[in-house]
Parts: C-alpha cells; sequence; structure tokens
C-alpha cells in the first residue's frame, strides 16, 4: 500500500514539474523547460528549444534530438515511443499520438477495448507546419514536410511534401530518383 502511494506521488509531482515547467513564459521559460525536460524525456538533444505550453505523456518514452524547434501548445503522447530527430521543427498546436484507443469489437464498449501502442518516428531535417496531427505506427522520412493542417495516418518516404486531411503527397523537396543516385 505505501508503495503504490509512493508511486502516485511521484507521478503526481512529475506532471504538476512538467505543467509548471510549461507555462513559464520568454527565454527563462525555454531555459527552465530545457533543464526539467532534460531529466524526464528518454532523451532531449543540445541546442533544442521548446516552447510555451508544450504537453506531453509517458515523457520516457519520447527522445528527441538537437537542433529542433518546438512551438507553442505542442502535445505529445509518448506511451507507444516517439523518436524526434535533429534539426526537426514543429508549428504551433502540433500533435503527435503514439497511443489510440482499440474499437474493432463491435460488442464491446470502446472505452474498455484498451488502447493500441505503435511507436512514431520522425527522422531528421523534417518540419511539421501548425496544427497538424500524426497519427499513431507512422514514419516521417528525413527532410520531408508537412503543410499546415495535415492529419497523417500513413508513413511518408523521405523529401515528401505531404498536405491535406488525410494527408498525400503533393511534392518533393528532392525527386526519389535523385535520392536512388546518392
Amino acid at each position: 500500500m505505501i508503495r503504490r502511494h509512493y508511486w502516485w506521488w511521484r507521478h503526481e509531482l512529475r506532471d504538476l514539474t512538467l505543467w509548471y515547467a510549461s507555462r513559464v513564459p520568454g527565454g527563462i521559460g525555454d531555459w527552465v523547460r530545457a533543464k526539467v525536460l532534460r531529466r524526464h524525456l528518454g532523451s532531449l538533444g543540445t541546442q533544442t528549444r521548446i516552447g510555451y505550453g508544450i504537453r506531453v505523456t509517458s515523457p520516457d518514452k519520447i527522445r528527441i534530438g538537437s537542433h529542433c524547434d518546438f512551438n507553442e501548445s505542442v502535445f505529445i503522447t509518448g506511451g507507444g515511443g516517439v523518436t524526434i530527430g535533429d534539426y526537426v521543427g514543429l508549428g504551433p498546436g502540433v500533435k503527435i499520438w503514439s497511443v489510440n484507443h482499440r474499437y474493432q469489437d463491435p460488442d464491446t464498449p470502446w472505452i474498455l477495448q484498451g488502447h493500441e501502442l505503435l511507436p512514431v518516428m520522425i527522422e531528421d531535417d523534417v518540419w511539421l507546419g501548425a496544427n497538424c496531427f500524426v497519427m499513431p505506427g507512422t514514419t516521417i522520412g528525413r527532410g520531408s514536410i508537412l503543410s499546415a493542417g495535415t492529419v497523417l495516418m500513413k508513413s511518408v518516404p523521405e523529401f515528401a511534401i505531404v498536405a491535406g486531411n488525410p494527408g498525400r503527397i503533393v511534392g518533393w523537396r528532392k525527386q526519389p530518383a535523385q535520392l536512388a543516385k546518392e
């Protein structure tokens, strides 16, 4: 019983610390978030800026690379594992989900079916525009760009430009034929 209370309080204090750090404004807030998140995330690279209002769940399963720039109000659910490479930019309001409700059995209420945990991988040099939504189990290839408001439900290859709901490839930063020559 004591052990259960200990872990409950530890979890609650971690969540309170993360909440407080996410609310500190300005440059001081950037510094506070870097210090606090470095203790709680699976890993956090150097020179990564985390903007005001970030929310994370299961922070120990989130890995963020170096030289990233996360704008305001980013929300990452890390239960299934989230890996973010180097030089990644997230616009305001981006949501990255690695957890989803199960709902396949129509004879059982969806809320009783548990969760599906699927990892999300965002490779290096990726930019997610404002209000993108990345669904569980997706990989975003190196050099890709998701335009504002994109809902990504399946993985995209390197250097793709993706837009829409559901997200579709609308262009390329570098054609696949060019990649084959490298």
